[in-house]
């Protein structure tokens, strides 16, 4: 085989730039801290993606309090204990899923099928914070109407993901105007990459 066609073949190619999450993870590591900076270059620690959940009931309220020190993790209510990171954990966060649904006479959350907020909820406001920061303060609802467009249902995507610390309390708060239906639940995903183990 001629060599000149080979060697092209053969050379490294520079590698595809990261997309999403993982980009934005990369253009934020150096807010680690120093240790863990060196616990991922030398391949002890990995960023990965992450979808932290919780879901609540909120019919009859007005109200939710998403993530609670009283949490805990049960499969397919929550997946994240006190509204907190585990010891070691980073997390960076790239965006909100908000979803919700009915369950009906004689089911469970268990049996709900979530999808967009209603219209009721959709007209109302929610604020989160981490690391004892605002991050987002009274911004509508309609945010995670996703109606008629070509992304994951009920997803917003921060403009300016953030990092958020071990240990720190997560607070996502809702406030909507009319009592929820009865049997109504909402999911919060909260998704992007976190530091785990390689």
């Amino acid at each position: 085989m001629n060599p000149q066609i080979l060697r092209p073949m053969t050379q490294s190619r520079s590698a595809v730039p990261s997309r999403g999450s993982r980009a934005q993870f990369e253009r934020r590591v150096s807010q680690l801290p120093d240790e863990t900076r060196a616990r991922l270059a030398k391949g002890e620690l990995q960023s990965a993606d992450a979808a932290f959940y919780v879901v609540k009931s909120v019919a009859g309220s007005r109200s939710q309090k998403m993530l609670r020190d009283d949490d805990n993790k049960v499969v397919g209510i929550s997946n994240i204990s006190s509204g907190k990171l585990e010891k070691g954990s980073y997390f960076l966060l790239d965006g909100i899923t908000l979803l919700a649904g009915v369950a009906g006479e004689g089911e469970t959350v268990n049996d709900v099928n979530f999808g967009v907020l209603p219209d009721y909820l959709r007209n109302g406001q929610f604020e989160l914070s981490a690391n004892n920061t605002t991050i987002i303060d009274g911004a509508s609802l309609e945010l995670f109407n996703t109606s008629g467009q070509d992304v994951a249902v009920g997803h917003y995507t921060l403009d300016n993901p953030k990092m958020v610390d071990e240990q720190k309390a997560i607070e996502l708060n809702l406030e909507w105007g009319a009592d929820a239906r009865p049997g109504t639940y909402i999911k919060a995903i909260l998704r992007g990459s976190v530091v785990t183990k390689a």
